[in-house]
């Protein structure tokens, strides 16, 4: 699990982003307007003039329940080895075990329940005809 410190400053580095947002988006997109290069240096020294922290590249996406960095699946949340914890406990539903053999070693992967897809895709074919 990540030090109680490490995941406050990520937090803090949210916030920041989200504070000044707006502002860096506009004074990027004025930069790509303005003709003269003088201008474009003074937007730049604003841009400049900005926390670090508040630049999205220095947010790191971090696992939800470890704070682990590395090996986050976006659509969970999670890094791997809690997203497999919570597979083979049954804690989310829909997802399933497919595994199989490389080189002797056993891979786990999500497969989706598809079979609300299926009864879509059905229910589209039987008004057509």
């Amino acid at each position: 699990m990540a030090r109680k410190s490490v995941i406050q400053r990520e937090k803090k580095r949210q916030k920041l982003e989200q504070k000044y947002h707006l502002i860096r988006r506009s004074s990027k997109k004025e930069i790509s307007k303005v003709p003269s290069l003088s201008e474009k240096w003074e937007i730049h020294e604003k841009l400049e003039s900005l926390p670090r922290n508040s630049a999205p590249i220095r947010l790191h996406r971090r696992c939800f329940s470890t704070g682990r960095p590395r090996a986050n699946y976006r659509d969970f949340g999670l890094s791997g080895h809690i997203l497999r914890e919570m597979v083979h406990a049954c804690l989310l539903p829909g997802a399933t075990r497919s595994s199989w053999d490389a080189f002797n070693l056993c891979f786990c992967s999500l497969v989706i329940n598809s079979s609300l897809y299926r009864g879509v895709e059905q229910l589209g074919s039987s008004q057509g005809s």
